[in-house]
């Protein structure tokens, strides 16, 4: 079975596990200094920066108007 690349890893990142990515945003040597903490924060600040992005990406949506049918009124 292969490790869980994460969410949407893009075409040009390599493939890291869940568990490469918790090493690397905290600065750990390897999985044996994972506690269940870090990987609760970890979830936690992820589901956050995802929110965020989303929230971001509909404020700066262009605001494209509808075509008008041949019955609106003008």
């Amino acid at each position: 079975m292969e490790p869980n690349p994460g969410p949407n890893p893009g075409p040009d990142s390599r493939h890291l596990s869940v568990i490469q990515l918790i090493c690397r945003a905290y600065g750990l040597a390897d999985a044996s200094e994972i506690t269940e903490e870090l990987i609760h924060r970890y979830v936690s600040e992820d589901r956050h920066a995802d929110e965020r992005t989303a929230q971001l990406r509909d404020r700066l949506r262009p605001r494209i108007p509808r075509q008008r049918t041949a019955g609106d009124a003008a």
